[in-house]
């Protein structure tokens, strides 16, 4: 069963897709058109990067980032530096030193001479005195504090190192020659 629909209906119904259809072969011109626009602004939008922005880009990280990077690099570097040679040139003479003294009392004690001087002295002095029993060794002894300083020391010294190597501090900047190139000297 169909319906049966009056003939000046389906004139307008004719007419309507005709208009539909002329509507959408105009809207497929204008899309196909802003493509072409779109494409040709993305090749503009591409070639002034590549000349005008790259360009800013490689000049911001040649002349800024670079120069404060190296700096940094060598401001940390000196501080090591610095703080390794004030180690060597000052602690570590000091530590020899006591060591030494520490050692040449320790020879002398061993000393054939002086044991034979002690000898003697205990044989003339037993008459007065009671010879005092000798006392049995506890703990880790001078050798083992010795050792123990000499490594916090050396743990102080590379900490010490470290934190002049961290730490932020605005005179190691340079700042910039083009900065100052403008301003007159105070």
């Amino acid at each position: 069963m169909s319906i049966e629909i009056p003939r000046k209906r389906r004139k307008q119904i004719k007419k309507l897709k005709g208009k539909t259809a002329t509507l959408l072969g105009e809207q497929r011109k204008v899309l196909e058109h802003a493509n072409a626009i779109l494409a040709e602004a993305r090749g503009h939008a591409a070639d002034a990067a590549r000349k005008d922005l790259a360009p800013r880009v490689q000049n911001a990280i040649d002349n800024g980032l670079r120069p404060a990077v190296a700096t940094g690099v060598h401001a940390a570097t000196s501080a090591a530096q610095s703080a390794s040679h004030r180690f060597q040139s000052e602690v570590v003479p000091g530590l020899i030193s006591t060591a030494g003294s520490v050692l040449s009392v320790g020879d002398l004690a061993k000393d054939p001479r002086v044991q034979k001087i002690v000898q003697e002295a205990q044989k003339r002095g037993g008459k007065f005195l009671k010879q005092a029993p000798v006392p049995q060794k506890k703990g880790i002894g001078f050798g083992g504090v010795a050792l123990i300083v000499v490594g916090v020391v050396a743990v102080a010294g590379a900490a010490y190192a470290a934190y002049q190597t961290l730490r932020a501090d605005d005179d190691l900047w340079v700042a910039d020659d083009a900065d100052n190139a403008g301003k007159p000297a105070a």
